[in-house]
């Protein structure tokens, strides 16, 4: 039996060609392994939220009696189209016997994540409006919900507007302003609650 010699072997060294280097693969490999984590970590885990601010400024929200809240309404008192006012020129606007008052308030406090400030449900009597007043302020973050605590149940209100800043969230209909315990910053993807407000 007689074997062939390998060619490259009876070359000298300087002549014989380079020994292909695994070094290629490695690289490709890392470099697909970064560019998986980095889809998981904006796409999926949207860590870039953590370090960023989304800060809104919604005014107080009208209701559809027409009565509109007024941004600084003191907790108890009430807010109506051309009442509780100084005298004016102008003529008011919806329905003139439609007050809006708060049935509760509270200040959000520190859960999972820092929070602060304050948190008020407005109503008119048909309608309530879940009010995160300008001094609200959380850590920002995937996938955020402003939520309702009713009997211990949890209750969506809608997404995050922002985690700065006034914002309004409808209460459902066939829930009682006055069963409301709690609102809550509630990241719906990890089940987090960033921050939660009681109310009294």
């Amino acid at each position: 039996m007689t074997t062939t010699a390998n060619p490259d072997h009876q070359l000298p060294p300087h002549l014989r060609p380079p020994k292909r280097s695994r070094m290629p693969l490695v690289i490709g490999g890392v470099v697909v392994a970064l560019l998986v984590a980095g889809v998981l970590a904006f796409g999926v885990f949207e860590v870039h939220t953590l370090v960023t601010d989304a800060e809104v400024a919604e005014a107080g929200p009208t209701f559809d009696s027409g009565a509109q809240a007024g941004d600084d309404t003191p907790a108890g008192e009430t807010d109506a189209a051309g009442e509780g006012g100084e005298g004016t020129d102008e003529e008011p606007t919806g329905d003139a016997g439609a007050a809006v008052t708060v049935a509760a308030s509270g200040a959000f406090e520190a859960r999972d994540h820092p929070g602060e400030g304050t948190v008020s449900l407005l109503t008119d009597g048909n309608q309530t409006f879940v009010r995160f007043d300008d001094d609200f302020s959380t850590d920002n973050g995937p996938d955020l919900y402003a939520a309702a605590v009713v009997g211990g149940e949890r209750v969506e209100l809608g997404e995050l507007k922002g985690n700065r800043g006034s914002q309004n969230y409808e209460l459902p209909t066939d829930i009682d302003p006055a069963a409301v315990e709690t609102v809550q910053v509630w990241c719906k993807r990890f089940d987090s609650t960033f921050a939660e407000a009681p109310l009294a």
